[in-house]
């Protein structure tokens, strides 16, 4: 079996707890939102017209895919509580393989590819925290080697150290995402957005990674002359042009499925920006297809939707410094600590507890982690950029966990290349210091005599 068959495989063994965990009770139905949302659904009895409309629950958004799900269970299981779960479950499967996918076409590294499939998989149950844990722990096993070798010159050890503790947090994931995408019927509408949002970017990112004309880094006085015999390397056109058109469609579906497909567009612009920095010759005018669609959106929903803000829109809006700190926690987690030690601060007693100098590693320990991934910063900007469009718009309302699944997918690219400059700090850490070199004799021995 070739190298990305058994990665495909890894995938779908990944998929496995997450299908076994599936919810059947029948408590799945009885969920305010979720039955009323079937209410309506049997009510109407006519699926296609959510197309024309507002979704089942009536709070202006236009959602006609996702409620396209709920209309296909009701048909398929009535009242089987446990059908409805084992959806939930396979949307979730999908968005895992289909991460995998998309890794394969950014990075084309099995590792890269493999290990952010498994942590996106792990973020769906309790694994993660206890491999945090784990690596908590080894921090005091990097600090002492550090210290045992390099003494008290901080900068080669140190960084290692925090950038481990910063690692583990990622690992841990920003939100659980059990209990509101495998659990909770409704927060299929983020899974069933995630799955075409995904589709979209892979088959765009394989589109430019397999045809675009890539150009050769420039020579340097390390690289050996170009001659009459030299091949210069050209990449052929290889992806077929349904690629595009799949992009496109899946695209479409995406807006028609949850409102943070908005960033979409966005988000397929960041691909091609990663694409271009690795000297890709993307294609920029498939972009005007993307936005191109978005305006479309637009224009639909204006037409079949309320414009009015809604009881639950208005209830669902935040207004403060919330707003910021939740987007700038994206790239900075240890920003909303110093927030919260700042706005609780009001003594000078409160620098004798442990709160403020947490907060201080905490911030040494982010720092120190962008480090690390940016020792592979085109990559490492990628994860941590496309996460931060995923979730931008949600900044703005009061926080759900299935507000943050597309984001935290897209975010394990941040979190392996992390990963991988971690383990080059390590070694940095334990390694042996440089010596230098003994002086060279002058004239050296053995040399002719020089006048």
């Amino acid at each position: 079996m070739k190298s990305w068959g058994i990665a495909g495989l890894i995938a779908l063994f990944a998929c496995i707890p997450i299908f076994l965990s599936r919810v059947s009770s029948a408590s799945l139905l009885t969920d305010t939102d979720t039955a009323f949302l079937l209410k309506i659904i049997r009510e109407k009895q006519s699926p296609l017209s959510w197309f024309t409309s507002d979704w089942p629950l009536q709070n202006h958004f236009y959602r006609p895919i996702s409620t396209l799900s709920f209309e296909l269970d009701n048909a398929l299981y009535g009242n089987d509580a446990a059908g409805y779960g084992s959806t939930n479950a396979l949307l979730c499967c999908a968005c895992i393989l289909l991460l995998a996918w998309l890794l394969r076409e950014l990075t084309d590294s099995l590792p890269m590819t493999v290990g952010g499939t498994l942590i996106f998989a792990s973020w769906h149950s309790g694994f993660s925290p206890t491999l945090a844990a784990w690596l908590a722990y080894s921090t005091y096993l990097i600090g002492f080697l550090g210290l045992f070798r390099h003494g008290f010159k901080f900068l080669k050890w140190l960084p290692a150290v925090g950038a481990i503790a910063f690692l583990g947090a990622e690992l841990s994931g920003i939100v659980p995402l059990y209990g509101r995408m495998v659990a909770w019927l409704p927060g299929r509408t983020a899974s069933v957005m995630t799955v075409f949002c995904l589709i979209a970017m892979a088959a765009y990112a394989r589109y430019e990674r397999t045809s675009a004309t890539r150009r050769d880094a420039e020579p340097t006085a390390m690289d050996e002359p170009a001659t009459k015999s030299t091949i210069q390397s050209i990449a052929t056109p290889k992806a077929p042009i349904l690629l595009i058109v799949l992009a496109g469609l899946a695209t479409a579906i995406a807006l028609g499925s949850y409102e943070q497909a908005v960033m979409l567009p966005a988000a397929l612009f960041g691909v091609a920006l990663s694409f271009k920095l690795r000297r890709y010759q993307v294609r920029w005018g498939w972009q005007a297809m993307f936005w191109g669609l978005l305006i479309a959106y637009f224009v639909i929903r204006k037409a079949y939707v309320p414009s009015e803000i809604s009881g639950y829109q208005a209830q669902q809006f935040r207004t403060g410094y919330g707003i910021a700190f939740s987007a700038l926690s994206y790239g900075l987690p240890s920003i909303q600590s110093a927030y919260t030690f700042i706005k609780i601060y009001d003594s000078v007693d409160l620098l004798m507890t442990t709160l403020p100098y947490l907060t201080l590693w905490g911030i040494w320990a982010n720092l120190c982690g962008l480090l690390a991934a940016f020792r592979h910063w085109i990559l490492g900007l990628a994860g941590l950029g496309l996460s931060f469009i995923a979730y931008l718009p949600m900044a703005w309302l009061n926080q759900f966990e299935h507000y943050h699944y597309w984001p935290m997918a897209l975010r394990t690219l941040f979190v392996v290349v992390l990963a991988w400059g971690v383990w080059e700090l390590c070694v940095i850490a334990v390694s042996p210091p440089i010596r230098q070199a003994p002086p060279r004799p002058s004239p050296a021995p053995g040399s002719l005599p020089r006048r």
